[in-house]
């Protein structure tokens, strides 16, 4: 396999006319990556990497050895009016060809549109190139849309309309399949569209049997018979199924409708803060370690630094000074001293730590002035509040002294 492999990125550079450094392959093999005599960018290649990732781990397809489809990054220089452009050839051999011309470092929704199909493409075709003269088949728009916001999200996330939150008539499943994608130029429709393909992919593909479905699908190539472009749904999805799930998946994406943003509690804060620390920074690596690896270090600062800034949007002004200072140490941390960085480490935990428990004190206060210092009752104790009335009863001398009274004496 290993040979085969080698044979054909070698036949791949020469009828793709890449000369000089050789391509390289992503960890799981689905992609190779060249950019002529020019250094392919590391980012792009990472970026390739967990797309790849993402997209066999949505749909469930195994890390077969088929050929790899080639992504050849052009420079400014050439010539760019016709790019991003994907095309299905075959080799000698009778091996597919699937091959991806991209801008150097575009990451737009045309080229991930085409990453994920080149993918699909890569699992229909398999190891038997196309019949000469077949056409090649294309994938509904939702799913390509779907897959590519699945598989290379954004780092903003697309809230969509919340009046689906105040019974307001939600989307029909059929409208929405037969709904043309808009154009470039609508900006914000296409992202609502996008995140609305993503939603109801992850609907279909979370069913009992909907990966499985979902490949099965997808197909794969008969030499015997003429390629055809699958259905517009996928075979095995119950749609009434599928589409509640959906539903269920807008509603929950909703945003807030008066266009206000809700600011999180000191506490739902620091846990934000917490799990972004732990998620960004690698099992046993701290910022001074990242600071000081030259190979991927800059990158994770980089994604930790992201992360911290989209909790600093709704995170609580109590936590700010912790997040802003931990931003200000990733920025620098290349520039800083080992001692530098681990004294203002220490001291950021202590900054936490301090911020923790004056968010609790503040909470404790708080309960206490709700339970014994509101000026409205709530009513549930008046009738214990209450002092009953009491019945007055009279002796003689109480009768003698009433009757003296009323005589004015």
């Amino acid at each position: 396999m290993k040979k085969r492999l080698l044979a054909l990125l070698l036949l791949m550079g020469i009828c793709g006319g890449v000369s000089g450094k050789a391509p390289s392959v992503t960890p799981d093999g689905g992609f190779t990556l060249s950019a002529g005599d020019q250094s392919v960018p590391s980012s792009f290649g990472r970026f390739l990497s967990a797309g790849e990732k993402l997209f066999l781990e949505k749909t469930g397809f195994s890390q077969a050895g088929f050929p790899p489809v080639h992504v050849i990054l052009h420079s400014s220089s050439d010539n760019l009016a016709k790019l991003p452009a994907l095309s299905v050839d075959a080799l000698e051999g009778g091996s597919p060809s699937i091959s991806l011309h991209l801008k150097s470092g575009d990451q737009g929704i045309e080229s991930t549109r085409l990453l994920v199909a080149s993918l699909l493409l890569r699992e229909y075709y398999g190891e038997h190139a196309p019949p000469p003269g077949s056409r090649v088949p294309h994938y509904p728009p939702w799913v390509l849309d779907g897959l590519a916001t699945l598989c290379f999200p954004s780092d903003e996330a697309i809230r969509l309309p919340s009046s689906y939150t105040k019974g307001d008539a939600l989307p029909s499943l059929e409208d929405f399949l037969i709904q043309r994608p808009p154009d470039g130029s609508q900006s914000s429709l296409a992202d609502l569209y996008m995140a609305s393909a993503s939603m109801l992919l992850k609907a279909g593909l979370s069913t009992p049997s909907g990966q499985a479905a979902f490949r099965k699908w997808v197909g794969h190539n008969d030499s015997k018979q003429q390629s055809t472009d699958p259905a517009p749904w996928v075979g095995g999805w119950e749609m009434k199924q599928v589409e509640k799930r959906w539903l269920l998946l807008l509603v929950g994406n909703s945003g807030d409708g008066d266009g206000s943003v809700k600011l999180q509690k000191p506490l739902e804060t620091l846990k934000a803060y917490e799990t972004v620390m732990q998620d960004a920074l690698p099992e046993g690596s701290t910022i001074n370690s990242l600071a000081r690896d030259k190979k991927s270090g800059s990158y994770t600062l980089g994604k930790l630094s992201d992360r911290l800034k989209g909790i600093r949007l709704r995170g609580s002004p109590m936590v700010t000074p912790l997040i802003d200072r931990t931003l200000i140490l990733v920025g620098n941390a290349p520039k800083l001293s080992k001692k530098k960085i681990e004294e203002e480490e220490k001291s950021l935990a202590d900054l936490q730590i301090k911020i923790e428990k004056q968010s609790r004190e503040i909470e404790s206060y708080m309960d206490w002035f709700e339970a014994m210092k509101l000026p409205v009752r709530s009513g549930y104790f008046d009738r214990l509040l209450k002092t009953p009335d009491s019945e007055v009863r009279k002796g003689p001398v109480g009768r003698y002294l009433d009757a003296v009274e009323e005589r004015g004496w």
